[in-house]
């Protein structure tokens, strides 16, 4: 949570609703924009570890919150409350508080995927966009995991969500809270291939977890920064269950009535958006997030690094190298 991995920059608030969210904030200098950074599965704020310093030191505002079911934010166990329209507006909820106008926008994984569907509601709010392993797609068909695995079994080889249907099972949560450290080997291995391995046929994962398997954890992660996302993801603190509900109310389709109500126009984005894909990622695999957004953003920019799925702490130095360079108006 923000408190546990920020606590000189974090912070809370209590929406008129009580859901209370739990952020880093940090104010911008020398009239530097803000930027929202939007974390995935699992991760929360502390996700964004070595790029909340990187900018903040180069006078960059920052809006780091923990999302719905993360760290200090609150954990509801209604699917609904996971709707991503709902989400957006309490993020939005918290920059109007904040006096924020715009930002520019960052998502990874999850964070991603909200990050356009922050673009389809209000995208008056961003100047730029950066898209961490998983590009911007539009919803032009309801959504279903059968269908995007036979999909990525006819591209690739392979299913790249057949750890969904596990993600979907209501014991899920609590399994993966009881094997902490092979969760930990298997979202942050050494070799990329092992991640996919356990977690894209159907079934593995499940198989994983039950006999506690575990691999190398690559070096890119400490022992301390494990040590701190176990705080996190206490399982006293909520476990990694509250998480899955993203996956869950995405499996249920709760999100298409609010999506297909956005008009057409509103899925091509006019502000410039780079794409960082990930050479080693087995699941976002980067031609199929390349092809899926190409279409939709007339200036893209489009950066490999040779990473694995959280390229954001394995490839820090060189993507916020990137991602600087992009706010600043290069490529």
């Amino acid at each position: 949570m923000a408190a546990i991995a920020f606590p000189s920059i974090a912070t809370s608030t209590k929406l008129p609703d009580g859901t209370t969210y739990s952020y880093v904030h940090v104010k911008p200098k020398d009239n530097k924009p803000y930027i929202l950074f939007l974390h995935g599965f699992p991760e929360a704020s502390f996700g964004w570890r070595h790029q909340i310093p990187y900018f903040s030191e180069r006078g960059y505002g920052i809006i780091a919150p923990d999302l719905l079911g993360y760290g200090g934010t609150s954990k509801p166990s209604d699917l609904k409350a996971y709707k991503l329209k709902k989400m957006v507006g309490e993020i939005l909820q918290i920059l109007d508080a904040l006096g924020i106008e715009q930002v520019i926008g960052v998502g990874h994984d999850w964070g991603s995927l909200f990050l356009a569907r922050f673009h389809y509601y209000y995208p008056e709010r961003f100047t730029k966009y950066a898209f961490l392993d998983v590009a911007y797609a539009a919803p032009r068909v309801p959504f279903s995991v059968d269908a995007v695995n036979e999909f990525s079994q006819k591209l690739v080889g392979y299913p790249i969500f057949g750890y969904w249907h596990f993600f979907n099972d209501p014991k899920a949560g609590e399994m993966m809270d009881e094997k902490p450290d092979s969760l930990n080997a298997l979202l942050f291995a050494k070799d990329p291939k092992f991640m996919s391995d356990h977690m894209c046929p159907i079934g593995a994962m499940r198989t994983y977890i039950e006999k506690g398997q575990k691999g190398p954890i690559g070096s890119w992660v400490t022992p301390q920064e494990v040590e701190t996302w176990h705080k996190i993801f206490d399982p006293s603190k909520g476990g990694c269950g509250p998480p899955l509900n993203w996956y869950k109310a995405q499996i249920s389709n709760l999100n298409s009535q609010d999506e297909f109500a956005v008009p057409e126009e509103r899925y091509h984005i006019e502000q410039p958006a780079l794409l960082i894909t990930c050479s080693y990622d087995y699941i976002a695999v980067p031609k199929m997030q390349v092809g899926g957004m190409e279409p939709f953003v007339k200036n893209l920019t489009v950066k490999e690094i040779a990473s694995g799925h959280f390229v954001q702490s394995e490839k820090a130095d060189e993507v916020n190298k990137t991602l600087e360079a992009f706010f600043e108006g290069g490529a």
